[in-house]
């Protein structure tokens, strides 16, 4: 009898821990660049995720830990055949809802356009706040 459940396969799940530092986001960002070259992700699709991870990063930074540079971020990354799935998970401040901004580009202000961003170089999003502590942001980008 086969086990109903689809179990993950673990040769194509990365997972890494930072510290909620700045200085961290450009080398994370690189590297994640690199693993979606190696996965068959074109040049451009691959700038796109650069840029998508670092400005997840920033805004975790900055506003689920106020800037402090000593909290954890955990990133999953899971690679498939035809897409890349990448969750960033932190411990932080939960985001209300409605100080959610810049999903339209006229909704910008000095900061902002992160989310926006986020929106159109990912072919889909989803902010999880069902944690106690927290809130886990999942991207998704087909190739």
């Amino acid at each position: 009898m086969s086990n109903p459940t689809k179990h993950a396969d673990y040769g194509k799940v990365v997972r890494i821990q930072i510290p909620s530092n700045p200085r961290f986001v450009s080398h994370t960002r690189n590297y994640f660049f690199n693993l979606c070259l190696e996965h068959g992700f074109s040049l451009f699709d691959s700038m796109d995720l650069k840029l998508v991870i670092g400005e997840a990063i920033t805004n975790i930074i900055r506003h689920a830990y106020s800037g402090r540079t000593n909290k954890p971020i955990f990133i999953e990354i899971q690679f498939d055949k035809d897409r890349v799935e990448i969750k960033l998970r932190d411990y932080g401040i939960k985001v209300e809802p409605k100080d959610l901004r810049s999903f339209d580009v006229s909704d910008y202000r000095e900061h902002g356009i992160g989310l926006f961003m986020i929106r159109e170089l990912t072919d889909y999003y989803f902010l999880d706040q069902s944690f106690e502590i927290g809130n886990q942001m999942v991207l998704i980008k087909r190739k």
